[in-house]
């Protein structure tokens, strides 16, 4: 009985989350959304579904509730976004979130170096509301990041920034740290 109790205890105590599987997006125009992130931003579309008969019950939804989805992803195999055009009204406030509200306020891709200028470029080509140019700011303690922020066609603020890579946030944390021991 003993072994049974320890087995559970480091179950229990081994339980967690892995990575993110995917994020749900409610979209007003699925056509549109899956132009901006399959063509605009250059994810690759993985699955496109229609939501089944349970999902209105598990979801706390009225049951005539019904959604198509497509799922896009990026470059790594973790993480998608899950694009649903629902057959529900929109709720109260149909605005996108925005930082400083609760709920999601951003998406954020990263994006090589080499190619957030182009990225920027073919946005602004296909007509979406984008911020303003690539931009280079420096985060204390991590290092040199060039970004910009666009929105999706329901108005959701995505970011786009190339990140630097471990190598430069090493020998940039090592540079600050000598700084301040000089």
């Amino acid at each position: 009985m003993t072994e049974a109790r320890d087995e559970q205890a480091r179950t229990e105590a081994n339980a967690r989350v892995g990575s993110l599987n995917h994020v749900a997006l409610g979209v007003r125009d699925l056509e549109a959304s899956v132009r901006f992130y399959v063509d605009g931003l250059g994810m690759r579309q993985t699955l496109t579904k229609e939501t089944s008969d349970l999902t209105p019950t598990l979801m706390r939804l009225p049951a005539y509730a019904k959604a198509t989805t497509v799922f896009v992803q990026g470059a790594s195999r973790v993480g998608q976004i899950e694009l649903a055009q629902w057959n529900l009204p929109a709720g109260d406030d149909d605005r996108p979130k925005r930082p400083g509200d609760v709920g999601l306020g951003q998406l954020s891709f990263p994006v090589a170096p080499e190619h957030i200028d182009a990225l920027h470029d073919r946005l602004v080509d296909m007509g979406y509301e984008v911020y303003s140019e690539p931009t280079t700011s420096v985060i204390r303690n991590y290092g040199p990041v060039t970004l910009f922020l666009c929105e999706d066609p329901d108005g959701n603020q995505v970011e786009l920034i190339a990140l630097p890579s471990a190598e430069t946030v090493r020998a940039f944390r090592a540079q600050q740290t000598q700084g301040v021991t000089q």
